[in-house]
């Protein structure tokens, strides 16, 4: 998963530092586009990661045996371990297009929706492994902004900080913020990231506009085909007597949401109060991967027997990628396959 720590000094003006994650690569690789349906591969790289590093990485994780499976399975990276076992999320929705009905249709009630309904989910208890606790989650009423979002995270760092203010003062604040930029040439459809706002440390997300985007599509049975409908219909989730019915720009949102949710949740950034740099001091492996990354664009069975990848959350069915289970991979049972078939510790809860 991409991803990148940022220090926030509010001043007369917002500096902003990017720094290096300790004891992982500057950039990791990014596994947030679907593999494309002609070839096996099975993870996408951030553009910055060198060719002979990738090809390192891909020559061990393609020898998996029983001697360096333990390299595989997740490790926590302090202690006690840095995780969010509760979590407030604040949706925030960025840019001119959210002031539009016919392109925010579904997307901002939906996703209020999802995150309403996450706690106590079967799918939101897959995590539960790696917390001290069983996670709790709430979320708070949505802020729109529409003014011009952007995708670098410093700017969006100093949005967060601009439009939430005062308000935050909690190490258990999570901010996901949904833009109307489209993808284009990123290899990558959202990341997580974390910074300082008026000294308190924050979790957040960045998400493309994923309208008929083929690379982050989920291909979910509960929404159209791209291109099959030009514009939303208000009311694809509310209003409509199905469960099956969503815009596919919710479905490809609601995906990677769960995803970035989980990494944020389980692998945090972490600041430390003595001021030394901050680092990423949750759950992830030997190779650079977090919970989701492992099991990204991997769906597995449900246990309603409907289509794969279902999950049941508030009452709507919705396509999830899997997250990964050290307990599914160790044990044999639980789990399904990852990518290339070779481990099998994928589970949605199901």
């Amino acid at each position: 998963m991409r991803k990148t720590l940022l220090s926030l000094i509010v001043l007369q003006t917002l500096i902003a530092t990017v720094f290096a994650e300790e004891n992982k690569p500057a950039s990791t690789e990014v596994e947030d586009l679907a593999p494309p349906s002609n070839t096996p591969v099975s993870y996408f790289w951030s553009k910055e990661v060198s060719s002979a590093e990738k090809s390192v990485i891909s020559t061990k994780k393609s020898t998996i045996n029983a001697s360096n499976i333990n390299g595989y399975l997740m490790t926590p990276h302090t202690n006690p371990v840095n995780v969010m076992s509760h979590v407030n999320t604040t949706p925030i929705f960025w840019g001119a297009s959210w002031y539009n009905p016919r392109y925010y249709s579904d997307k901002i009630f939906g996703l209020m929706h999802f995150y309403q309904n996450f706690y106590g989910s079967t799918y939101a208890s897959a995590i539960n492994e790696y917390l001290p606790a069983e996670l709790s989650h709430q979320s708070s009423s949505p802020i729109i902004d529409t003014s011009i979002a952007s995708a670098n995270p410093s700017n969006v760092l100093a949005k967060i900080c601009s439009v939430v203010n005062s308000t935050i003062n909690s190490k258990s604040d999570y901010y996901p913020v949904y833009t109307d930029i489209k993808r284009g040439t990123a290899n990558y459809c959202a990341y997580h990231s974390a910074g300082i706002c008026n000294g308190v440390p924050v979790q957040f997300a960045f998400f493309f506009d994923l309208n008929d985007d083929f690379g982050c599509d989920p291909s979910s049975p509960y929404a159209p085909a791209i291109r099959t409908m030009k514009s939303q219909t208000s009311g694809a989730v509310a209003g409509i007597p199905s469960m099956h019915q969503q815009s596919q720009g919710l479905a490809a949102l609601a995906n990677v949401t769960a995803h970035e949710l989980f990494e944020a949740v389980t692998d945090p950034g972490y600041f430390p109060s003595n001021g030394s740099p901050p680092y990423w001091g949750g759950w992830f492996d030997s190779f650079y991967d977090e919970v989701a990354d492992k099991c990204s664009w991997t769906f597995g069975p449900s246990n309603t027997g409907l289509s794969p990848g279902t999950v049941l959350i508030g009452g709507y069915y919705w396509k999830l990628q899997g997250v990964w289970s050290n307990e599914a991979q160790t044990t044999g049972t639980g789990g399904y396959p990852t990518q290339n078939g070779n481990l099998v510790g994928c589970v949605t809860g199901s």
